[in-house]
């Protein structure tokens, strides 16, 4: 009887603790998973078109929306609103008064993001169909410049008769960005989307006119907008992941497009460092010029070559799980190298205004840990800043946006609130020149 009895009560309590397993899983899911309620990622469902007009219930839906996600995912928000986003916010929904195109809440949901300075949490269009103009934008000191098909190129005074630079300002109010740098590349560099002129206050229903400047004077040209059609096959055509040898200067340059630790990308890394043996070369470089962010651990696969045992990823990370941030200090990591193909030369990083995100990370890791020395321009963002993105989309006029969840400290407590500096600051265009430069002068 005792036995029967033992048996029953260890039962119940099984059967207690499976429960309280159960709840505790799914109050997890439902208050403190930061995934809870997301999209995978930039929604395949399109926005609704820019001139649809929501009632003012549906766009106050819309931004409160925004708002509850913010809150409830954030570091920032964790003790309240900040004032200037609750300042924007007020403003905003106190100036919705009747019917408001998509277009409207999208700049008015972009002021109020904009307030963060966060340049992962922003506001963005998804259109199945993207029109855009002939031409390619550029800034560089103070200017913006444009080339066409025919590869002409012209230096641009003003769009549809205002100045680009009152349209920049426009665009910055509505940006959220970390970098004045990184703002004006990302200005020239959506300027021939129609849907994006329609976001910095111009009218794309009619073709647009350029006032440029020539030998003769202020010149108009005029621009139709086209379906821009990217196939599969031509975004195939280039590679990820790349790098070249040149056994002359004994220099390996390794190009990383994308941070996508895939098994494609961790057998480049390998067959790049066993031509670096094989070669017995003295010089890498890893170009992360063109590089927008992804995931950031291939930089630690990038590193099991290097000959460093031990190093530091972040400085510090805090992670926000519902009503709570969870604070990590700073760690050492031991490095899992790969001893047969340990490279014991000189590391260079290239970088360029476009690294950003997890690109940004992999270069402070190899210049704050003394790894590599960069060549190149500062990157786009800080390495003190907000990251780690969750996807989201307003239940109305389905604007997707992105919600930063945690907070990254930079490695080196003496650079907290510097951008990555590189130790040769260079055009981006001139970073490969300036590495073989570099070369030349330490082989004489």
């Amino acid at each position: 009887m005792k036995k029967k009895r033992s048996f029953k009560i260890a039962g119940k309590l099984i059967g207690g603790l499976i429960l309280l397993l159960g709840i505790l899983f799914v109050v997890g899911k439902l208050f403190l998973d930061p995934y809870r309620g997301t999209i995978r990622t930039w929604s395949s469902s399109p926005s609704k078109p820019l001139d649809y007009l929501l009632s003012s219930e549906e766009a106050r839906e819309d931004i409160s929306f925004l708002m509850n996600k913010l809150k409830e995912r954030h570091p920032a928000f964790l003790d309240g609103i900040p004032k200037a986003v609750q300042e924007q916010y007020d403003k905003e929904m106190d100036g919705i008064n009747g019917e408001i195109s998509v277009l409207h809440l999208w700049q008015a949901s972009a002021r109020i993001l904009s307030k963060l300075k966060d340049g992962h949490t922003n506001i963005g269009y998804q259109t199945k169909e993207p029109y855009r103009l002939p031409l390619n934008f550029h800034y560089e000191d103070g200017v913006l410049s444009c080339m066409d098909d025919s590869f002409q190129e012209f230096t641009v005074s003003k769009i549809n008769g205002l100045s680009w630079e009152n349209l920049y300002q426009t665009y910055k109010e509505q940006f959220s960005y970390e970098l004045e740098s990184y703002a004006l590349y990302r200005f020239a560099q959506k300027l021939p989307y129609k849907t994006f002129l329609a976001f910095i206050g111009l009218d794309p229903s009619n073709p647009i006119t350029l006032t440029i400047l020539t030998e003769k004077g202020e010149e108009e040209v005029t621009y139709s907008f086209a379906l821009e059609e990217i196939s599969d096959q031509e975004s195939d055509d280039i590679p990820f992941v790349s790098y070249t040898i040149d056994q002359e200067k004994s220099l390996g340059i390794f190009t990383l497009l994308s941070c996508d630790n895939t098994p494609y990308y961790r057998d480049t890394v390998k067959q790049f460092f066993t031509e670096v043996k094989e070669n017995d070369i003295q010089y890498i470089a890893v170009d992360l010029r063109d590089n927008p962010g992804g995931n950031s651990s291939v930089a630690d696969e990038f590193i099991r070559y290097l000959n460093i045992e031990k190093y530091y990823i972040t400085g510090g990370c805090d992670i926000r799980y519902g009503p709570f941030l969870k604070k990590y200090s700073k760690s050492i990591t031991k490095n899992k190298q790969i001893e047969d193909l340990v490279f014991k030369g000189k590391t260079y990083v290239l970088t360029s205004t476009q690294t950003f995100s997890s690109a940004m990370m992999f270069a402070t890791i190899l210049s704050d840990n003394q790894i590599g020395e960069i060549i190149g321009e500062i990157p786009g963002n800080m390495p003190s800043s907000y990251g780690d993105i969750l996807y989201f989309q307003t239940p109305n006029a389905k604007l997707d946006f992105t919600v930063s969840y945690k907070y990254f400290r930079r490695i080196d407590d003496s650079k907290l609130n510097l951008p990555l500096i590189p130790d040769y600051e260079v055009d981006a265009n001139n970073a490969i020149h300036q590495l073989y430069e570099i070369i030349h002068q330490k082989e004489t």
